[in-house]
């Protein structure tokens, strides 16, 4: 399960009515003048980039500024050098890493090739989602490269969460101003105000493909402590095509049970009529269907720290490893019911973050499995305040949907998860609990293709009897010979807990052979916060030990199969 952003195609038509489309503004650029011409350049993922984008441009033209679009995608990047006022909006990929559309101009920028950009000017929108480590790395980086080239920042980095509107709004206003003081204008427009609104059309899932729940049971034994469902979905009409290591995301609503009790401890009337991103509504419905509830960020404990003046939950926000354990353990009714304050409706959802839909990574191949789709959904649950918490798709998918029921899904493509082309390529595969899910599909895909290629998994959870997921179909892989090597680490089994990182160790010289000698992939997916960054670790040290590898070089070598698409990470 992963938090994303909601895709949508967003275009702007009451500002700019006769606006351009993108592939014209690319060629803007060749003009040998641009001193007095406005760029906003964007590399957009899901839509949200390319909408503040479009807004900025059309800001700059209502204000009367020739400027024009680009997206990073279909740059010529050595067009570069030729432009001296410029807007960035980027957003980031996971775990820091800058979306595929906008990798070739990301490692144009940061090469010797790059050019100076002493006398340019610009401004930066990074988008990302606070949830992971690295938020807004992306457009960080761009603005420490261009400052590194010479460019002058015109007006500050804007850092934008999920609920990214206000935030990117903000920077578009004050970012064009300031280039509306150091540009020449032509006639400004002096029609009607300008429309400051990214207008999205979230509220219905016009995106949507409803799916039908053909099967859900249960892959784990009750009484462990962990449940994961195993999860096949009818999509007969789907149109448009997809691969193993992409993700569905499904749309989601929270308890209303658990909305009743946020609004009995805030002592709200939920027939009170509020603005929600999807337009006027009950302040329940709002809380059911439009904010996230159940999770916490740092960022959004320091909004209400702010609202509610409580001199204990201040307290907390100035401890930085508090405040994260605080965000990642408790909900929105816990911080409410913890740091009691007196705010309106309109307030409290202010501070909230839009509910976004979950990602799921496709536990199927479509090859393999013509018109089904499958998830493999671990339940969040745990207790605290003595309370069972559960999150919103833990929720969902344990006691709201059944056999028989459709629910809305939408495709995610992650180009940056790829089975290698060419199929005599060995793989080795490293997932830890739901993590398997990509890799079922990818050996039903390689078993499809009839792939020569070698397939080594290591796969970790915590308990055998209950946790080794899919385990007859891993074991039937195995004994074919599909599987060449399987390798498995349930932490819970023993006294001392034995993890993936371990089984890789105790495999190292053929880790090593795999990975240095025979060029295999590597793909990594699982809990951002507990195996990337320890196996990587892990693969440094084999690299250490069994190559004679300094540490440089091991960093160095790791950095090289990251570039090459040998090493490729699907962290949540």
């Amino acid at each position: 399960m992963k938090d994303s952003y909601i895709p949508f195609n967003k275009t702007i038509e009451e500002n700019a009515p006769n606006a351009e489309n993108v592939s014209t503004d690319q060629q803007r650029v060749k003009k040998q003048n641009n001193e007095n011409i406005l760029y906003i350049l964007y590399g957009s993922r899901t839509g949200n980039s390319k909408a503040a984008a479009i807004l900025a441009r059309d800001y700059a033209r209502y204000l009367g500024l020739e400027s024009y679009l680009l997206d990073m995608k279909i740059i010529d990047p050595q067009d570069l050098q030729h432009i001296r006022n410029l807007l960035i909006a980027v957003s980031t990929h996971g775990e820091g890493d800058p979306p595929a559309v906008v990798e070739n101009f990301y490692k144009y920028i940061h090469s010797p090739s790059a050019p100076s950009m002493e006398g340019a000017h610009f401004s930066v929108l990074a988008l990302g989602d606070s949830s992971y480590r690295d938020f807004c790395k992306t457009g960080r980086d761009f603005q420490r490269r261009l400052k590194r080239l010479g460019a002058k920042e015109i007006s500050p980095l804007v850092s934008c969460d999920i609920d990214y509107e206000e935030n990117a709004k903000k920077w578009v206003e004050e970012a064009v101003a300031s280039f509306a003081e150091l540009l020449p204008a032509k006639e400004q427009n002096k029609g009607k105000p300008f429309a400051f609104e990214i207008n999205k059309n979230d509220a219905g899932f016009e995106n949507a493909y409803y799916a039908k729940v053909l099967s859900k049971k249960y892959l784990t034994l009750p009484g462990f402590g962990k449940r994961t469902l195993h999860l096949e979905l009818a999509i007969d009409n789907f149109d448009t095509p997809f691969q193993p290591g992409d993700s569905f995301g499904v749309y989601l609503s929270n308890s209303r049970l658990l909305v009743d009790k946020l609004l009995k401890v805030l002592g709200f009337d939920g027939t009170h009529t509020i603005e929600a991103p999807s337009g006027k509504k009950m302040l329940k419905e709002a809380l059911i269907n439009d904010f996230e509830i159940t999770m916490l960020t740092p960022l959004i404990v320091r909004k209400y720290a702010q609202l509610s003046g409580h001199p204990k939950i201040t307290e907390l926000t100035r401890n930085a490893a508090a405040l994260q354990n605080y965000a990642l353990t408790h909900d929105v009714l816990d911080l409410v019911t913890d740091y009691p304050a007196t705010f309106t409706p309109e307030e409290f959802i202010n501070i909230l973050r839009k509910l976004n839909p979950r990602l799921y990574s496709v536990a199927s191949s479509p090859s393999m499995k013509k018109g089904e789709l499958h998830f493999t959904i671990g339940l969040v649950e745990y207790n605290i305040n003595q309370r069972n918490h559960i999150g919103v798709g833990s929720a969902f998918f344990a006691d709201r949907v059944e056999e028989g029921d459709s629910i809305p899904v939408y495709l995610e493509s992650n180009p940056k998860f790829r089975l290698p082309e060419n199929t005599d390529t060995p793989i080795i595969m490293i997932g830890t609990g739901t993590g398997i899910a990509p890799f079922r599909a990818f050996l039903q895909e390689r078993k499809y293709q009839g792939a020569k290629g070698e397939n080594w998994l290591f796969f970790g959870d915590r308990n055998a009897e209950s946790d080794y997921l899919y385990r007859d179909e891993l074991e039937d892989f195995f004994n074919s010979g599909l599987l060449t090597k399987l390798n498995t680490a349930f932490s819970r089994d023993q006294q001392k807990k034995i993890y993936v990182q371990q089984r890789m160790l105790e495999n190292s010289a053929a880790l090593y052979n795999w990975i240095f000698k025979r060029n295999a992939a590597v793909y990594l997916c699982g809990n951002k916060r507990t195996m990337g960054k320890s196996v990587r670790e892990t693969m440094k040290e084999i690299l250490i030990n069994e190559g004679n590898f300094t540490t440089e070089e091991a960093v160095a070598y790791l950095k090289k199969m990251k570039n090459e698409r040998r090493l490729q990470a699907d962290l949540y």
